[in-house]
């Protein structure tokens, strides 16, 4: 996620050290793809190879939106991920 990669890894990790595990979202950096679509989908290895290097792709698109989104609201940082 861009929020996470903008940020040193342990300043990420000791601001998030004691947080719940039970998250409201999911982390779509490594499983949009997974939870989305159809399982039958994974079955053909060639496309299941295709879709997991799509992944990475699709969750950009997603953090793109969010910087997007929250272009218009200046009380936040525009990585800020976590709406509500």
């Amino acid at each position: 996620m861009l929020y996470e990669r903008r940020q040193l890894p342990e300043l990420v990790y000791l601001k998030h050290l004691h947080d719940d595990d039970d998250k409201n979202y999911i982390d779509y950096e490594n499983m949009l793809l997974d939870k989305t679509l159809s399982p039958y989908m994974f079955n053909n290895n060639l496309m299941n190879t295709w879709l997991k290097k799509m992944q990475p792709l699709v969750s950009l698109m997603f953090d793109q939106f969010n910087v997007t989104k929250n272009f218009r609201n200046y009380m936040v940082d525009k990585y800020h991920y976590k709406q509500r």
